[in-house]
């Protein structure tokens, strides 16, 4: 590893751990996609790690053609990931006891999941039905139609319990993606970054 792979790793954590210093990495002053406050009450946000027990919200709708986002296993536990629309309801349990949500359990998938995975949700509108793909450490392991009947927007969302800690990265711009978007896939951009 050269001393400029090395330098380049750490501006990427200091980026992380001290956005302030930095700015936005797009260099816009633009907010950065990441968790809402619509979260439940015993979910714990920290920059972009989620723990604790719950549903969490990322503060931006999906209205792009395809986004992609990952997650990292930080600590294991069960989780769930996926789309839901926005609400308030039910925030303290798990994304499978929501309604209008489509996503996936770790406990559902035939993964052994280990410290330091990823899991990549790949978010597709521009079928007939959005389409919600799955990846794990980078190879693609479910496919899910999500419904016809979906009204109005949709946001990217996790639970976790159970000892689960996952480190989410949205657009790729602070960091970048470990498995990489799809082909004609990007990160999930702000509303006003695809105007």
């Amino acid at each position: 590893v050269t001393m400029d792979e090395q330098l380049g790793k750490l501006c990427c954590c200091l980026k992380v751990y001290f956005p302030c210093i930095f700015g936005d990495a797009k260099g816009s002053g633009a907010p950065l996609v990441s968790f809402s406050e619509i979260k439940g009450s015993r979910v714990k946000i920290s920059n972009f790690y989620v723990a604790g027990s719950g549903t969490a919200l990322v503060n931006v709708p999906l209205i792009q053609n395809r986004a992609y986002w990952e997650f990292k296993v930080v600590e294991l536990g069960h989780f769930c990931a996926g789309v839901c629309e926005p609400s308030k309801k039910n925030l303290d349990g798990q994304l499978s006891d929501r309604k209008k949500t489509w996503a996936i359990s770790s406990k559902s998938l035939k993964c052994e999941f280990k410290k330091g995975d990823f899991i990549g949700m790949g978010y597709d509108l521009s079928d007939i039905r959005p389409v919600l793909r799955v990846y794990y450490n980078g190879k693609l392991v479910k496919t899910i139609k999500c419904s016809k009947d979906m009204q109005g927007d949709v946001y990217p969302c996790v639970s976790v319990e159970e000892g689960c800690m996952l480190e989410a990265n949205f657009e790729g711009s602070l960091q970048p993606f470990q498995y990489g978007p799809p082909q004609n896939y990007s990160g999930i951009m702000f509303t006003r970054d695809i105007l």
